[in-house]
């Protein structure tokens, strides 16, 4: 077993047979909010969406059904470890610590989260960083930050007033991302990181569609061909 420092939040841990799960796909949430992003607050807000986004545990029987052997990490301690560093979402109470997240992580590709206030000041400084895979403006008066955003509207996702749609929206963007990760490791015969991130992103549209998002089911279908496919090859037998 082998361990990477290569993270600025630590060692991730990998394994030698090439199931590296920290290291199949390069995303994380980041979500700067001066009274969400303070410690030991919202436990239960924080975890409901920490849960429903990270790919490496499962939530409901539907998901166990997905992972095979060679998709599970049997080292809890390792997992947890995980866990916390990697596809997680990373909170930040000021505007200087989230982006000094940002630029000490470039190698990660961020779907980002803030208040309109605080959007109004940090969206003009990522907007055209590479690193960024979508914006969501979370807050309880649309209308009030129309004009600034206005500006950025071809890079803005989405705006938001209620928790619920905003994670549905972000549990689908994430869905979506992680299947063009399994697309490209497809594209160069990495068959068994291409399972995976199959397989994670039909949890991610499984727990979408509890949620209520009703627009899934043509992308599960997509995504459950691809995963059979990636399974067959896996398991046909080699020349």
């Amino acid at each position: 077993m082998a361990t990477r420092l290569n993270l600025s939040e630590g060692a991730t841990p990998i394994f030698n047979d090439g199931r590296d799960f920290g290291h199949f796909s390069d995303h994380v949430t980041v979500w700067i909010d001066e009274h969400i992003g303070v410690d030991n607050a919202y436990g239960g807000f924080k975890a409901k969406f920490n849960d429903n986004i990270q790919v490496l545990k499962s939530n409901n029987l539907n998901e166990n059904e997905i992972d095979d052997e060679s998709m599970l990490c049997a080292d809890q301690d390792m997992l947890n470890k995980l866990i916390d560093e990697v596809y997680c979402l990373k909170y930040f109470s000021t505007i200087d610590k989230g982006l000094e997240y940002i630029e000490n992580n470039p190698g990660k590709r961020i779907f980002f989260i803030s208040s309109g206030s605080i959007g109004k000041d940090v969206v003009p400084k990522i907007v055209n960083l590479s690193q960024i895979q979508g914006i969501y403006i979370f807050c309880g008066n649309i209308s009030a930050h129309t004009e600034w955003a206005g500006d950025y509207f071809e890079h803005i996702s989405a705006m938001l007033e209620h928790q619920d749609n905003l994670l549905e929206r972000l549990t689908r963007d994430i869905a979506e991302y992680v299947e063009k990760k399994g697309d490209e490791y497809t594209q160069a015969d990495a068959k068994l990181a291409a399972r995976n991130c199959y397989a994670w992103a039909k949890k991610l549209l499984i727990r979408g569609k509890m949620l209520g998002d009703t627009g899934l089911s043509k992308i599960i279908n997509r995504v459950d061909k691809k995963l059979d496919e990636a399974q067959s090859s896996t398991q046909a037998p080699s020349d």
